[in-house]
């Protein structure tokens, strides 16, 4: 019986030893397969035991890989659209932190580092933003507003305007928001010349229209004014008819030339050729100021094509402009030079009059711009010239641009390609 006792306790310990090695050498086999696994490697499964257990490893190994790679494509899907998109983005988590953004944000705001991880607010030092977002976290709906950003000043030198639109992100339970930034500057700057524009014109206009009315009013009540009266007030009705006359063609013509409407005309153009003409129109109006107008061009044949009615309309602008600003005695060159680099013919209209301040050189093209708005509307004109010489040289492929200093005269220059 001890002897069969013997033998049973031996074939248990054994057959305890046996399974205990088998399990052990099945649990070495899932640790190394779930190591496997965390190290993104691949093998069979061993052992038929366990194998239901190393089955359910590899189901929930490839669906933790569809998982990421899901997540990976939705990260891709998100960066792509953020990239594409014009409007500055910014993702923020509940406290503000901005866990995403794109170039377009960046380069609005001129963000030399990358954002993340910092509040928004930080960022921008912007309180507005932050009273948005938070708005929009605790109303759970969406916040907009406008931020005028000071720190950043366009080339103009101009402030910059954005509309800012925030989201929350997540359903029930908040997990952040998302805000999005327009650049609206140029519709404020759009807005802010319309205005002007509408100012100026109407300044323009009542200056004629309120004369007409006096005289009008005049002629009225004195029915019995003497002729030489009359004749007076006549003329003086008839100039200021011009002036307003002048006004409306150069509105229209400006108004056809920023609107793309005007058909150019292009023929081959001798620079010597449109100088004598121009010799030929202007010569009697600058003998009658005593002011000479002479022409500076090379010996070569310079040509270049263009609209020959729009050129005359530009010289027009330019000539009328230095001979008004140009005193008694003065002096007016016109000239052309070839430009090989560049491969484009320079036209230049240079007087020796009063000039202009240096930091308002670059504004001359402006509409209805003037230096000296009192001494402009004594000499005439509709501070429309230069403007419609600018887009006119434009709409020809050209460029325009000024030289000029106080009492040294100012000179007018343009390009055309050849």
């Amino acid at each position: 019986m001890i002897t069969t006792l013997t033998i049973i306790l031996c074939l248990l310990v054994i057959g305890g030893l046996f399974f205990y090695l088998h399990a052990r050498r099945s649990v070495q086999e899932i640790a190394e397969y779930s190591r496997e696994l965390a190290h993104g490697e691949q093998r069979d499964a061993g052992h038929a035991s366990f194998n239901s257990i190393l089955q359910d490893l590899r189901v929930a190994d490839q669906r933790l890989k569809s998982l990421d790679s899901r997540a990976d494509a939705e990260k891709f899907s998100l960066q792509t659209i953020l990239a594409s998109m014009a409007e500055g983005v910014v993702i923020v988590d509940v406290a503000g932190v901005i866990q995403a953004d794109n170039k377009a944000f960046q380069g609005m705001f001129s963000l030399k580092e990358n954002p993340v991880g910092r509040r928004v607010w930080e960022v921008l030092r912007q309180p507005e933003i932050k009273s948005l977002i938070e708005h929009s976290l605790r109303e759970r709906k969406q916040s907009s507003g406008e931020l005028v950003y000071e720190d950043l000043l366009d080339t103009g030198g101009r402030r910059k305007f954005f509309r800012v639109s925030v989201s929350t992100l997540g359903n029930g339970v908040i997990h952040g928001a998302v805000a999005v930034f327009h650049d609206i500057s140029r519709i404020v700057q759009l807005e802010e010349l319309r205005k002007e524009f509408v100012a100026n014109v109407s300044h323009e206009l009542r200056t004629p229209l309120s004369i007409f009315h006096g005289y009008l009013e005049t002629l009225l009540s004195q029915p019995d004014i003497s002729g030489d009266e009359a004749k007076r007030i006549f003329q003086v009705m008839k100039r200021h008819s011009d002036r307003l006359n002048s006004l409306v063609e150069d509105l229209l013509t400006l108004s056809r030339l920023e609107s793309g409407h005007i058909q150019l005309n292009p023929s081959k153009l001798a620079a010597r050729l449109l100088f004598e003409q121009l010799r030929e129109d202007w010569s009697s109006k600058f003998l009658a100021k005593n002011c000479a107008l002479k022409f500076d061009l090379p010996d070569e044949a310079l040509t270049v094509t263009a609209d020959k009615f729009r050129m005359e309309q530009v010289f027009y602008n330019l000539l009328d402009n230095a001979l008004k600003y140009s005193d008694a005695n003065g002096e007016v060159k016109v000239g052309a030079m070839l430009n090989e680099g560049q491969n484009a013919l320079e036209f230049y209209v240079r007087d020796n009059g009063m000039g202009i301040p240096s930091d308002k050189v670059d504004q001359i093209f402006q509409r209805f711009f003037r230096v000296d708005k009192a001494r402009s509307r004594d000499l005439g004109g509709t501070g429309l010239g230069l403007a419609i010489v600018k887009h006119i040289v434009q709409i020809h492929g050209g460029r325009v641009w000024a030289e000029s200093a106080l009492g040294k005269g100012t000179t007018v220059w343009f390009s055309l390609p050849r």
